[in-house]
């Protein structure tokens, strides 16, 4: 598995706007490979939807299978990322299309919301026992900053550099699945006397 890759196909950003697709992405955060039947059951989906989504994601690139294992008369493909990190060039997303931008950029906001939402109700629902095993996992940050271009460039990379550290760790009994979401994005213009503050409604549903 590669470190990085880029994205720049346009087939492949349009898989990123798709919520089923971006959830078998975020699944393989062990690294641990899988096959479509795997990953199914781990997200709760129907295995032969779930296998289109495992198939589409292989077509354009983004997962690839790097094992094939025979069980009786029963064939197993293992799937895994194309890399470690999946990165998405803004400046092409932005020359196909201004609404695949917005599809793209916000779909990560709405999965982690309803995973976020999953985990809470299940925390309201739990006795006063089973609250004790939620204690010390949330973490909650929200900053601005005035940086130069080149004091963000060095934030994202002590940011992502730290990230890659513990997404290296296994999954282990005494370990339990995190999830981490950020965002970084400029508040005001390049030039200051292009700011308009105007009304933004989001017309998603």
């Amino acid at each position: 598995m590669k470190e990085f890759f880029e994205v720049t196909d346009p087939e492949a950003l349009k898989s990123l706007a798709i919520p089923e697709r971006v959830k078998i992405l975020e699944l393989f955060e062990d690294l641990e490979p899988r096959t479509a039947k795997q990953i199914a059951t781990e997200l709760g989906e129907n295995a032969a939807r779930l296998h289109y989504h495992v198939k589409e994601l292989v077509r354009v690139g983004l997962l690839e299978q790097v094992d094939t294992r025979v069980k009786g008369s029963i064939v197993e493909k293992y799937y895994e990322p194309v890399a470690k990190v999946i990165q998405v060039k803004l400046q092409l997303m932005i020359e196909e299309n201004a609404q695949q931008l917005s599809d793209i950029m916000f779909t990560p906001f709405r999965t982690t919301e309803k995973d976020l939402l999953r985990t809470l109700n299940r925390l309201v629902a739990s006795d006063h026992d089973v609250r004790k095993e939620y204690k010390n996992t949330f973490a909650f940050n929200l900053a601005e900053f005035y940086l130069s271009q080149e004091e963000r460039n060095q934030m994202v990379e002590e940011i992502s550099a730290l990230i890659q550290k513990y997404k290296g760790y296994k999954n282990e009994p005494d370990r339990r699945k995190l999830k981490y979401f950020n965002i970084l994005f400029p508040l005001t213009p390049a030039d200051p006397s292009d700011d308009q503050d105007e009304d933004f409604e989001d017309t998603h549903e």
